[in-house]
C-alpha cells in the first residue's frame, strides 16, 4: 500500500477515536448554545450512527498496525456507552419481596396485554405516566388500590398515602410532573415518586425542520433542569429509602441526568437482564429514557424492559429486595 494511503487511513482512525471520545463526554460539554443543540442531536439521534466511526478500520484493514488495532479497545468501550448496551447480570439468589413496574401509557391503545404481564410477573405496585382511569379498566380493580391525578397514576397491592403533587402549571403546562407517595408495606414504609419530565421534542422537531428555535430549546432545557432540581432536592432531603420511577425523557448521558441523578442508584444500569435496555422506540431507533432510581437500603435484584405490541414506550420492571 502506498505511504500516502497508509497515512490517510491512520489519520482517519485518529480523528474517529478523538471524535468518539468527545461524544462519550457529552455530559460535560460547556453550555454554549451551539453545543446544546449538538448535545441534543448526539443524545436523541439514532445511536447506531456511531458505528460509522468504525469505517476506517473496516475499509482500510490492510493498513492496520498493532497500535491501531489497540485503538479499537477504547472505541468499543465508547460504543457500549453510546449504544447503551450492557452484559446481562446473572439471576440473584436472594428472594424478591417487592416488584415495581413503571410505564408511559400515552400511545398504548390496549392495556390488556400489560395487565397480563403484571399478573405474570406478580407486580406489587405500578406507576403510570400519561394515564387515566379509563386506561386501567383491564386491571382487576378488586386486587388494586388506585389513584390518578392529572396524568399520573398508581395501582398498588399495598395501602398508600399521596403526600404531594407537583403541577406543570409552574411551566405553563398541563397535568402533573410528579406525585409523591408513601407506601405502607408490611414491615416498613417506602417513599415513591412517580415522575414525567418535560420532553425536548419541540426543540428537536425545529432542528429537524432546519429552523432551530433557540427560545424553545432554552425554555425547555430550563424547565427540565428545574424539574430535575426539585426531584433531586426532594430525594436528598429524605432520610427514608425511596424510589423514583417514570418517564424522565432523558438518557443517562444527558447533562441534566448526570448533574442531578448520577449519585442515585439506577436499577436498569446496575442489574439489567437484557443486553438492549431501550424503553422508547421510534421508527428509526430506540433509547432508554425511562428509569427507576433509588436511594437508601434497597437492593435491585433484576431489572428489565417488557415487550408490548402497542405503544412507543416499554414498561420497566424491577424486582427489589427491601
Amino acid at each position: 500500500m502506498p505511504n500516502s494511503s497508509w497515512r490517510a487511513w491512520r489519520s482517519a482512525r485518529i480523528v474517529a477515536l478523538v471524535f468518539a471520545l468527545l461524544l462519550s463526554l457529552v455530559s460535560y460539554w460547556p453550555k454554549w448554545q451551539w453545543l446544546q443543540w449538538l448535545s441534543l442531536l448526539v443524545l436523541y439521534s439514532p445511536s447506531w450512527l456511531f458505528l460509522g466511526l468504525f469505517v476506517p478500520w473496516l475499509l482500510g484493514w490492510k493498513s492496520l498496525t498493532r497500535w491501531q488495532c489497540l485503538m479499537l479497545v477504547p472505541m468499543l468501550f465508547v460504543a457500549a456507552k453510546i449504544l447503551d448496551v450492557s452484559w446481562p447480570v446473572s439471576r440473584s439468589a436472594q428472594d424478591t419481596n417487592f416488584v415495581l413496574l413503571s410505564a408511559n401509557l400515552g400511545n398504548m391503545a390496549n392495556t390488556e396485554q400489560l395487565a397480563q404481564l403484571m399478573t405474570q410477573h406478580k407486580v406489587s405496585v405500578a406507576i403510570f405516566q400519561e394515564a387515566r382511569l379509563e386506561k386501567l379498566t383491564a386491571l382487576d380493580a378488586d386486587n388494586w388500590q388506585t389513584h390518578c391525578d392529572a396524568g399520573l397514576c398508581i395501582v398498588s397491592k399495598f395501602p398508600f398515602d399521596v403526600e404531594q403533587t407537583l403541577s406543570r402549571s409552574l411551566f405553563q403546562g398541563y397535568g402533573n410532573f410528579a406525585v409523591f407517595y408513601r407506601l405502607n408495606l408490611p414491615e416498613r414504609h417506602l417513599l415513591l415518586a412517580n415522575v414525567h419530565f418535560e420532553t425536548p421534542r419541540p426543540a428537536l422537531e425545529s432542528l429537524i425542520k432546519l429552523s432551530p428555535d433557540n427560545t424553545a430549546m432554552q425554555v425547555r432545557q430550563q424547565d427540565r433542569e428545574l424539574q430535575a432540581t426539585i426531584i433531586a432536592d426532594w430525594a436528598h432531603s429524605q432520610e427514608e429509602a425511596l424510589v423514583i420511577g417514570g418517564d424522565f425523557n432523558m438518557p443517562v448521558l444527558s447533562p441534566i441526568y448526570q448533574h442531578y441523578f448520577s449519585s442515585l442508584g439506577n436499577a436498569l444500569s446496575e442489574r439489567p437482564t437484557q443486553i438492549v435496555r431501550y424503553t422508547k422506540y421510534t421508527r428509526w431507533h430506540g433509547i432508554r429514557i425511562d428509569h427507576q432510581l433509588y436511594r437508601g437500603d434497597l437492593m435491585p435484584l433484576e431489572a428489565g424492559v417488557l415487550q408490548l405490541s402497542s405503544g412507543d414506550h416499554r414498561p420497566v420492571l424491577v424486582k427489589w429486595r427491601i
